[in-house]
């Protein structure tokens, strides 16, 4: 696991937490990233706010959902309130480029690219109850969807953009259950 930056709280035993509850994600675009996109768009296919506001909607449902998701594959529970044992946790994207943009026009135009998109990720894991951060992990991805040229629309950036946050997701449970591991196996044992 190749993380940009790792933060585990040194005493904290990320093992008791088996259950999490999830904030609702947020998804921000790169400063002036519509401006850019437009510049290289007739007119008529321009992104206004909404269509920027839209997709960065469906993206955050989406890592919310992914989250979930994973968590629950990896044997936590989704809690309905803070309590003992539960993790908050805070995912959230930012600096996103999303490279083809997929928007009604009455023009018809095909998009295509190699790379959906490039992003940070950043998970925090807070305890529920006191709100002390026990964990930080932080990725700049590059989402790739073939190794050559692909048609794009905004149905394949959310498929690329999907897989994404479910292998990141899965890495930082790993992240998260190795560090259990290690602070269990480093704690002294009774005799």
């Amino acid at each position: 696991l190749a993380f940009a930056q790792v933060y585990l709280r040194p005493d904290a035993d990320l093992g008791g937490y088996r259950k999490i509850i999830i904030d609702p994600p947020r998804v921000a675009f790169q400063p002036g990233w519509r401006k850019s996109i437009n510049s290289t768009r007739n007119v008529s296919r321009w992104l206004v706010p909404d269509d920027e506001r839209k997709i960065a909607d469906d993206l955050a449902a989406d890592l919310r959902l992914v989250v979930a998701d994973v968590f629950q594959t990896r044997g936590y529970e989704i809690a309905t309130a803070p309590g003992p044992g539960v993790l908050r946790l805070t995912p959230s994207v930012t600096d996103l480029y999303l490279n083809a943009p997929d928007v009604s026009s009455s023009i018809t135009t095909r998009l295509f690219n190699v790379d959906t998109a490039d992003a940070t990720l950043v998970l925090e894991a807070r305890d529920a109850v006191t709100g002390s951060i026990l964990a930080r992990v932080v990725d700049r991805s590059t989402v790739h969807e073939l190794k050559r040229v692909n048609r794009v629309s905004d149905v394949s950036n959310l498929f690329s953009m999907d897989a994404a946050f479910r292998q990141w997701t899965a890495n930082c449970v790993k992240e998260f259950k190795g560090r259990a591991e290690r602070v269990s196996s480093s704690a002294p044992t009774a005799k």
